[in-house]
C-alpha cells in the first residue's frame, strides 16, 4: 500500500509540473505575441529628417522605411529588437518592451563612408565590389595641393602612370592606366566629371572643389562605359549640395615660394668659369690643334678680358628666379528640410621661374537640390573654370644652357645686347623673353540637372541632362628680335582656336531589393544619348606694322595658313548592370553595354561590351568566422570587354586634299586625293581583360589592402597601314594587330601606431606592367620602319648599344672600326667590324619596370605630419637634353659637366672632349629611374577652446614643401619629364615652400 502511495504522489508531481510548464509557455507565447505600436522620428546629426531609413524587427525580418519627414510607425512584438539603419551611418538598435515613441539621431559612420566607391551611374560599398577600383579622397588632394590634380595620381593609385610634358605652369599632362593598348589611337582614359564623359582631362579642376576621384581599371569596372572604357575611366565627383542645417563656410588659402632645384650642372656654373675655359682649350686643341688657340675666333677680346678679371656669368641662375604660388578657395553649403545648396569659388596664380611664364585659374561651382517629397527630388550642379596660361618664350631656356659663362648679356653701355656672343648664333635670352609671346586662354563649363522619382521602395528613376563646353585659344607673337627671326626677318603672329560642345542625356533606372534573409539585388539600367560638336580655325600673319601681339593679324602684310574645321559625332547607349549578393558571401556582377557610334559606317556602328565578375567573401565562411586575426578576405574574379571610341571621326572616309595653284594673276584652289584611303569596313577596337584580385584586412584592419593580377588583350586595332602609292594613296586604316598588357598591382594600408595621443598610418602602392605587340599585319612579321616588333612593347628604342668608351689598351681594336681611344664604343652585333644598321638592336623601352608610392601620416595631439614618396624604376628614354649637351661638340656652346674621358681620367661614360666620335646618338639613351620625396607637410589644428574663442568650428595652419628631394642619375632637371621639347617646353624643376590655413565657420 505504501509503495502505491509513493507512485501516486510522484505521478501527481509530474502532472503538476507539466501543467505549470505548459501554462508558463502559454503565458510566454501570449506575451511574445503581444504587439505594441512604436512610432518615431529618424534624423541626422544636423537635425534633418532622413527619408528612406530602414526600420526592421531583427528576428522576423519585418520592417518599414521612414517617410519624407523621417517618421515611421510599426507594430513590434514585445521583447524584440528594432534595428534602424541607413547607408553611411551607424546602425542603431532598441529593445522594445512597451508602446513608445523613439527619437533617433543617426551618426555618420566614417568607415562606411570611406568604403563607398563610385562605379559610374551609381555607387557601391567596397564589400560588394567585384571590380578593380581605387579612390583618392578630397583630403589627399587638398593635402598635396598640386595645381594640376592629375599629378596627384602618381604614386597614389597603382597601375596609373602620369606623364608631364613640362614643369612650366599650366603644362599638359596625360594618363595611362595599365599600359598602352592602341598603336595609332589615343591611350588616354575617359574622364567623367559629375556624370559627364569627356576627354578634356583634369587641368581645369581645383583640388578644393573635388569630393573624390575614382579610377576604374579593369574591364569589369570600365564595361559600364562600353565603347569608351578600354583605356580606363577616371570619375571625378565635385562637391555638391548636401543635407546640412544652417550655413557652413570653409576657407582654404596658401602662399608658396617656388625656387629652382636640381639646376643641371653645366661647365662653369656657380662662378667656376675656369672650368669652362679649360674645357674650351681642350676642345679646340683636340679639334684644331694647339695653333688654334691663337685664332681670333677662339676667344674674343671681350671674352679674354672677362677671363682675366674673373667676370663669369651664370646664365641659368640669372635667367631664372624665385616666384610665388597663391591659392584661395571658399566653399559654403547649407539648407533646410526641403532644400540644400552649395557654392564655391577658387583662385590660383602660379608664376613661372623663367621670364613671363605663368598660370592662373578661376573656378566657380554651384550645387542645388530640392526635395518635393520622399518620392521626387530635383537638382542642379554647375562647374565653371577660366584658365590663362603664359607658356613663356620659346628658346629662352635652351639659349641659357648654350651660352658659356665667359659672355655677358650686357653691351658696353650696360644695355641688353641682342648678340652676346659674336661667334655663336644664340641670342640673348632676356631679349628673347620680351619679343616672343605664347599664351593660351581656356574656358571650361559643366552644367547638369536631374529629376529623380522613387515610385516605390527600392526603385529609382533618374533623368539627367548635362552640357559641357570648353574653348582653347592659343596665340603666339614672334618679334623680329628673336632667335627665330634672327633680328632681321619680319615679325609673325599666329592664332588657333578650338571649341568643343558635349550634350549628354542619361536616363537611369536603379532597383535595390533585399529578400529571403541576406539576399540583395542591385540593378542599374541606362539609356543614354550623347552628341558632341567640334570646331576651330587657325591663321598666321607675316610682317606686322606694329607690336600688336597676336591680336591684330589682319594688319599683317601677308596672311597665310588659314584653316578651319567643323565636325560632330553621336553615341547612343543601352546598359544594364546587376549585382547579386547571397548571405554576404557570394557576389555576382553582370554588366552589358550596347553602344552605337556615328564614327563608323552602318553595319559596324554598334558593339556589345559585356563583363562578368564574381566575388567571394571568404571571411564570412564558417571555417574562417572564428579567426579573429582576419577581419576581411575577399576573392574577386572578373572578365570583360570594352572599346576605344577615342578615334578620328573621319577615318572611314576617303577625303580630298586642298592645294593652292597659281592661275593667271591670282591663285585658285584645287582638290585631289588625300594620302589616306577610307575604309567602310572598320569596326570597334576591342579590349578583353581578365582580372583576379584579393582584398584583405587583418588584426582589426591594422593591415589591409588588395592584390590584383590582370591580363589584357586588344584586338582589331584601328591601324594606319602603309601601302604602295600606285593607286594614289599612301596608307589605309584597317582592323589589324593585337597588343597585350599583363601586370601586377598591390595596395597596402597599415595602422602602425594608434593610441590616444599618437597615430601613424601608411599607404603603399606598387605596380608593374608588361606591354607587348602580339601581332601587326596578321603575318607575325615586324615593321622595321616604324620600329614595331612582335613580342616587344609598342614603344622601344631600336639603335646601337653603347658598351663604354674605347680605352688605351683597346687602341688596336678601335682602329679596326676607324675609331680612336676616347671615342664611344658600341656593340658590334654581327661581328663584321662595320657598325651600321645591321648592328641595331632593341636596347630598351620607356616603360618603367615598376612603380611604387608611399604616404606616411603622423599625428600627435593637435600636430600632424605627412610625407609622400614616389619611385619609378627602370625604363630607357631617348632624351634630347642629354644628347644635345653631351654629344654636340660645337666649339662655342656650353656643355653639361659630366665625366668626360681624358688621358688622366679614363672614364667609361662619355667620350673625350673634342673627339670627333661616331654614334653620338647613344648618349641620349638615359635611364628613367628615380625616387622622389614629393611632399612634406606639417600642420597644427587649434583646440576646441581656441576655435570657440575665434568663432570657428575648426581650424588648421600648415607648412609644406613640394619636391624637396629627388634621387636620380639624370643630368637634366627633372627625370619625370625626360624627353620634353627643348625649344618650346624646356623647363626647370621647382621646389615650393608653402604656408597655408584651413578654416571652417
Amino acid at each position: 500500500m505504501k509503495k502505491n502511495k509513493n507512485y501516486t504522489t510522484q505521478l501527481m508531481l509530474v502532472v503538476t509540473v507539466t501543467i505549470l510548464l505548459l501554462f508558463t509557455g502559454q503565458l510566454r507565447s501570449q506575451n511574445q505575441n503581444t504587439e505594441v505600436q512604436v512610432t518615431g522620428l529618424v534624423e541626422d546629426q544636423e537635425g534633418f529628417p532622413i527619408p528612406g531609413a530602414n526600420v526592421v524587427i531583427e528576428n522576423i525580418r519585418k520592417g518599414v522605411v521612414t517617410d519624407f519627414d523621417g517618421k515611421f510607425s510599426i507594430s513590434v512584438p514585445k521583447g524584440n529588437v528594432l534595428s534602424i539603419s541607413f547607408i553611411g551611418m551607424v546602425t542603431q538598435k532598441r529593445v522594445i518592451t512597451e508602446e513608445t515613441y523613439l527619437s533617433i539621431v543617426m551618426q555618420n559612420d566614417e568607415e562606411v563612408l570611406e568604403n563607398v566607391v563610385v562605379i559610374g551611374y551609381g555607387s557601391v560599398e567596397k564589400k560588394d565590389l567585384t571590380g578593380s577600383i581605387e579612390t583618392i579622397s578630397s583630403s589627399d588632394l587638398v593635402r598635396v595641393n598640386n595645381t594640376n590634380v592629375t599629378e596627384t595620381l602618381n604614386g597614389k593609385v597603382s597601375g596609373v602612370l602620369v606623364t608631364k610634358s613640362s614643369n612650366r605652369p599650366g603644362a599638359d599632362m596625360s594618363i595611362q592606366i595599365r599600359g598602352m593598348n592602341s598603336i595609332n589611337s589615343s591611350n588616354e582614359p575617359l574622364y567623367v566629371v559629375d556624370g559627364i564623359p569627356s576627354y578634356s582631362g583634369l587641368k581645369y579642376l581645383s583640388p578644393n572643389d573635388i569630393q573624390s576621384i575614382d579610377v576604374l581599371k579593369d574591364a569589369s569596372s570600365t564595361a559600364i562605359y562600353g565603347s569608351r572604357g578600354a583605356n580606363g575611366v577616371v570619375i571625378v565627383t565635385t562637391k555638391g549640395a548636401n543635407k546640412k542645417k544652417g550655413l557652413s563656410i570653409e576657407y582654404s588659402g596658401s602662399v608658396g615660394i617656388k625656387t629652382p632645384t636640381r639646376i643641371p650642372d653645366m661647365l662653369g656654373n656657380k662662378g667656376n668659369g675656369l672650368e669652362y675655359v679649360d674645357y674650351r682649350v681642350a676642345l679646340w686643341k683636340k679639334k684644331y690643334g694647339d695653333a688654334s688657340l691663337s685664332r681670333s675666333d677662339f676667344l674674343t677680346e671681350d671674352e679674354k678680358r672677362r677671363i682675366r678679371n674673373g667676370e663669369y656669368y651664370d646664365w641659368l641662375r640669372e635667367v631664372s628666379d624665385n616666384s610665388l604660388v597663391t591659392n584661395h578657395s571658399i566653399y559654403s553649403s547649407g539648407g533646410n528640410e526641403n532644400s540644400s545648396y552649395s557654392f564655391g569659388l577658387g583662385y590660383i596664380k602660379d608664376e613661372g621661374m623663367v621670364g613671363k611664364e605663368g598660370f592662373d585659374r578661376i573656378t566657380a561651382n554651384i550645387g542645388l537640390e530640392h526635395r518635393f517629397s520622399d518620392k521626387i527630388t530635383t537638382g542642379l550642379t554647375s562647374y565653371i573654370s577660366n584658365n590663362n596660361t603664359n607658356h613663356g618664350a620659346a628658346e629662352t631656356l635652351i639659349n641659357a644652357y648654350f651660352l658659356p659663362p665667359i659672355v655677358s648679356p650686357y653691351d658696353e653701355n650696360g644695355e641688353y645686347a641682342f648678340i652676346v656672343q659674336p661667334t655663336s648664333s644664340k641670342i640673348n635670352p632676356f631679349i628673347q623673353n620680351e619679343n616672343n609671346i605664347r599664351e593660351t586662354e581656356a574656358f571650361f563649363a559643366n552644367f547638369s540637372g536631374f529629376v529623380e522619382i522613387k515610385p516605390m521602395k527600392g526603385l529609382s528613376l533618374k533623368s539627367q541632362l548635362a552640357y559641357q563646353f570648353d574653348t582653347d585659344l592659343f596665340g603666339e607673337w614672334i618679334g623680329t628680335f628673336t632667335q627665330q627671326k634672327s633680328g632681321v626677318n619680319e615679325s609673325e603672329a599666329y592664332r588657333r582656336e578650338a571649341r568643343n560642345r558635349n550634350l549628354v542625356w542619361d536616363n537611369i533606372l536603379t532597383y535595390k531589393k533585399e529578400f529571403y534573409n541576406d539576399h540583395r539585388l542591385d540593378v542599374i539600367g541606362l539609356f543614354s544619348i550623347q552628341k558632341d560638336t567640334h570646331q576651330g580655325s587657325a591663321m598666321r600673319g607675316d610682317g606686322l606694322p606694329y607690336d600688336s601681339d597676336w591680336h591684330a593679324i589682319q594688319t599683317a602684310d601677308e596672311i597665310r595658313d588659314v584653316s578651319s574645321y567643323y565636325w560632330e559625332s553621336a553615341l547612343n547607349s543601352y546598359m544594364l548592370r546587376a549585382n547579386y549578393s547571397m548571405w554576404d558571401k557570394y557576389i555576382l556582377t553582370f554588366t552589358g553595354r550596347y553602344d552605337g557610334t556615328s564614327r563608323l559606317k552602318e553595319g559596324n556602328q554598334w558593339g556589345f561590351m559585356p563583363s562578368l565578375a564574381f566575388g567571394w567573401q571568404i571571411k564570412n565562411e564558417r571555417f574562417l568566422k572564428d579567426f579573429d586575426a582576419i577581419n576581411s578576405l575577399k576573392l574577386r574574379i572578373s572578365y570583360g570587354r570594352s572599346g576605344n571610341n577615342n578615334i578620328g571621326h573621319d577615318i572611314t572616309w576617303t577625303k580630298l586634299d586642298l592645294s593652292r595653284y597659281t592661275f593667271g594673276d591670282s591663285g585658285t584652289n584645287g582638290f585631289g586625293l588625300g594620302g589616306a584611303k577610307g575604309n567602310d569596313d572598320l569596326k570597334w577596337e576591342m579590349t578583353s581583360e581578365h582580372n583576379i584580385g584579393l582584398d584583405f584586412g587583418f588584426f582589426n584592419n591594422r593591415i589591409s589592402g588588395s592584390i590584383d593580377v590582370y591580363s589584357r588583350t586588344t584586338n582589331d586595332l584601328i591601324f594606319n597601314k602603309a601601302v604602295g602609292s600606285v593607286n594614289g594613296f599612301n596608307s589605309i586604316y584597317e582592323n589589324i594587330g593585337t597588343t597585350t598588357n599583363k601586370g601586377l598591382e598591390i595596395g597596402l594600408n597599415t595602422v602602425n601606431i594608434s593610441n590616444q595621443d599618437f597615430y601613424w598610418k601608411s599607404k603603399f602602392s606598387f605596380s608593374l606592367n608588361r606591354n607587348k605587340i602580339k601581332d601587326l599585319y596578321g603575318d607575325k612579321k615586324n615593321d622595321l620602319g616604324n620600329r614595331w616588333f612582335i613580342g616587344q612593347p609598342i614603344n622601344v628604342i631600336y639603335d646601337l648599344k653603347q658598351i663604354g668608351i674605347w680605352q688605351e689598351a683597346e687602341a688596336e681594336e678601335a682602329a679596326l672600326y676607324g675609331q680612336s681611344v676616347g671615342h664611344i664604343k658600341v656593340e658590334d652585333v654581327n661581328g663584321d667590324y662595320n657598325l651600321d644598321q645591321q648592328d641595331y638592336q632593341i636596347v630598351g623601352s620607356p616603360n618603367p619596370d615598376w612603380m611604387a608610392g608611399m604616404v606616411n601620416t603622423f599625428s600627435y595631439k593637435n600636430i600632424d605630419l605627412s610625407f609622400d614618396m614616389y619611385a619609378r624604376i627602370g625604363g630607357l628614354y631617348n632624351d634630347s637634353f642629354a644628347y644635345t649637351f653631351t654629344a654636340w661638340d660645337n666649339e662655342h656652346w656650353n656643355k653639361a659637366d659630366v665625366n668626360y674621358w681624358t688621358p688622366d681620367n679614363q672614364s667609361n661614360d662619355y667620350q673625350e672632349v673634342g673627339a670627333q666620335s661616331y654614334n653620338t646618338q647613344v648618349l641620349g639613351q638615359v635611364s628613367g629611374t628615380f625616387v622622389k620625396i614629393q611632399n612634406i607637410t606639417l600642420g597644427y589644428s587649434l583646440n576646441d577652446k581656441m576655435n570657440k574663442f575665434l568663432g570657428l568650428n575648426n581650424s588648421r595652419i600648415y607648412g609644406s614643401v613640394q619636391n624637396p628631394f629627388t634621387f636620380s642619375d639624370y643630368i637634366g632637371s627633372d627625370p619625370e619629364i625626360i624627353g620634353e621639347d627643348l625649344n618650346t617646353q624646356l623647363s626647370l624643376f621647382p621646389m615650393t615652400f608653402t604656408l597655408g590655413v584651413n578654416l571652417n565657420f
